[in-house]
């Protein structure tokens, strides 16, 4: 599978379809996004030689699947939605790296926690709220993209605070897709990957090692809300650029001299400028000694069989994580075995 597959049946579990949502007319089933992770290095290029068109689609409908203005500037206030928006993050990362999700099911979850906050009116007065926001949006991040998912309610671990039934997933799930007009076919970074890096490269092949770098990198956006101030488009570009900068196939300037890509070349640098400085934050606190804290967190990506439930006692929690292990699906589609954060 992937980017875009063509001749791929349409997945969506609302009344739409992949060429509504994209704006691609030219028959039922043409061209539907489709892209997770590494898996269009398995099936081949699937974009056509000539991707602009495409390309040119998605830039046009990207702004459809993004945030309300104001948002951005909302959470870097602080405040209401900035703690429910990082409490709902720690959370989804915890669940998506304790069942190993793609990449692609964390963006798409983020994208909708982000759309939703944006848009819908919080109570304040019900903090319960916020749990089941995130479980909602996880829930139909992982239908939309795993070929494998689990039940709703199985996706209250990792510390959980509330536990909800089925049919309260459910309506917050409806309460979230009309809030999102049921646009859940959203237009991310990963849409625009192989194309660019087939662009940026000159036709090249890309290795597994570049995607595999390209697809970090994106996940490694989510949880920071600066990146929500770029497009998808501009943040995929500045993605493949730093990668293929990395392992010195181009030079940044001549390459951004000479694209011709439809995506604004000052936006990119900025993202290109921004994703260079997190790298060297990031690598500064790793060599850093790790505080207690740095620990914990790092403990909270691992994949734990004994993660407790509310409710549970010490030595039933050891029989269950058992049975998680032994019951987590082996049909998964190939997975990054990194963390997401």
């Amino acid at each position: 599978m992937g980017i875009l597959c063509f001749g791929a049946s349409s997945t969506l579990l609302c009344g739409e379809d992949g060429n509504s949502v994209l704006g691609l007319g030219g028959g039922d089933g043409e061209v539907v996004e489709a892209g997770s992770g590494l898996d269009f290095l398995e099936a081949g290029a699937l974009f056509p030689v000539d991707c602009d068109e495409v390309v040119g689609v998605l830039v046009l409908k990207e702004i459809d699947h993004q945030p309300k203005g104001g948002y951005v500037e909302r959470l870097e206030q602080g405040g209401f939605e900035a703690s429910w928006r990082k409490d709902a993050m720690d959370w989804i990362c915890k669940v998506h790296s304790y069942y190993n999700f793609g990449p692609l099911s964390l963006c798409l979850s983020v994208n909708y926690l982000d759309r939703f906050l944006s848009t819908f009116n919080l109570p304040h007065d019900k903090s319960w709220m916020q749990q089941l926001m995130s479980v909602a949006c996880l829930s139909l991040a992982v239908k939309m993209e795993e070929t494998v998912a689990p039940l709703p309610v199985d996706l209250q671990v990792c510390g959980a605070k509330n536990m909800f039934e089925a049919r309260n997933i459910k309506r917050m799930e409806l309460v979230v897709m009309e809030t999102l007009n049921w646009r859940l076919h959203a237009v991310t970074p990963f849409s625009f990957i192989c194309c660019f890096l087939d662009k940026f490269s000159e036709g090249k092949p890309p290795s597994y090692m570049l995607a595999s770098r390209c697809t970090e990198l994106i996940v490694g956006t989510v949880k920071d809300y600066r990146f929500l101030s770029f497009r998808p488009s501009e943040i995929a570009a500045a993605v493949v650029l730093l990668a293929l900068v990395e392992n010195q196939v181009i030079g940044f300037s001549s390459a951004i001299a000479a694209s011709e890509i439809p995506v604004n070349k000052e936006m990119i640098m900025r993202c290109y400028e921004l994703l260079v400085k997190k790298r060297r934050n990031l690598s500064a606190s790793l060599s850093a000694p790790q505080s207690p804290i740095g620990v914990l967190d790092a403990a909270c990506f691992s994949f734990r069989s004994d993660d407790t439930t509310p409710g549970s006692s010490p030595s039933n929690n050891n029989n269950s994580g058992n049975k998680d292990q032994a019951s987590a699906p082996a049909s998964k589609k190939r997975r990054l075995s990194t963390s997401p954060i």
